[in-house]
């Protein structure tokens, strides 16, 4: 956007336009340099200024819209509450996108009004938090149960029964409510998380697919969301090497239980060479 800005008020040098790159980027200086070197049409600066303007008022929209999605969250927050602040996230790097997006006051606002934060959920922004409380609320005694809170969300498979018994590959179409496009979202963002769920995903991916992946991860997401809401469960992460350690044990036992019922019986590597 610095380039974008520096280009409509006038500069040219493509020297001059690279050194505004961000210092997060990829490419270097000479290789932006070489991309903004041409011809300045000035139809095609016309259509670039004219965007950008469009751009800063719809900002200035949303800005609005925020603004007022704060004052109505302060008017929905209990009296006892006060100032009481959510606790800092877990990790820097969210807590320094939390403040570049602008979002700390309303995850501030979120948690003051419903006791919880949903953002200490991996994969789970403030927008998605906010999409959350605003669709669902607080108040998850309705759904008496876990499975019933998913089916509602279009979370769960959905599987086709005639006469008693399932049909294969006759899925009827399925509505997809806001919370769970919200949550795909979140899903397909933990693609390359160094997490538990992150590591959940990959393996479903792996396994089915990356569409099978989004939707279970978004299911796993619901789980947590219904626990810390209903419950006050806190989400803690187990991280990525103690998911495969589990996993692995949990395929051992699989494995081992197989063997068994064909009338074999695994013997560790190092048992068995200690007995040689």
């Amino acid at each position: 956007m610095a380039i974008i800005r520096a280009i409509v008020t006038g500069e040219r040098d493509p020297k001059v336009l690279a050194r505004l790159r961000d210092r997060r980027c990829r490419k270097s200086e000479r290789q932006i340099a070489e991309e903004l070197t041409g011809n300045w049409r000035p139809e095609h600066l016309f259509n670039l200024k004219q965007a950008l303007t469009v751009y800063d008022q719809l900002c200035a929209i949303i800005a609005n819209y925020d603004a007022e999605i704060l004052d109505y969250s302060a008017s929905l927050q209990p009296p006892d509450v006060g100032d009481a602040c959510a606790p800092p996230p877990k990790t820097k790097s969210k807590e320094s996108a939390f403040i570049r997006r602008g979002q700390e006051p309303l995850r501030q606002a979120l948690y003051r009004m419903s006791g919880v934060d949903l953002t200490t959920i991996d994969g789970i922004g403030v927008e998605t938090a906010a999409i959350v409380m605003s669709e669902l609320g607080t108040d998850y005694s309705s759904f008496e149960t876990e499975s019933r809170f998913i089916s509602y969300l279009r979370l769960a498979p959905n599987i086709s029964i005639r006469g008693g018994k399932k049909v294969r590959n006759n899925y009827s179409a399925t509505t997809c409510t806001r919370v769970c496009k919200a949550l795909r979202m979140a899903a397909a963002a933990l693609k390359f998380s160094k997490t538990a769920l992150g590591a959940y995903y990959r393996r479903i991916s792996y396994r089915k697919g990356a569409s099978v992946a989004v939707f279970a991860t978004a299911r796993k997401l619901a789980q947590h969301i219904y626990r810390l809401v209903r419950y006050g469960q806190p989400y803690m992460d187990a991280g990525v090497d103690a998911y495969e350690k589990r996993f692995a044990h949990r395929r051992l036992l699989s494995y081992t239980r197989r063997l068994k019922e064909m009338g074999y019986e695994i013997v560790p590597l190092a048992v068995s060479k200690a007995s040689k």
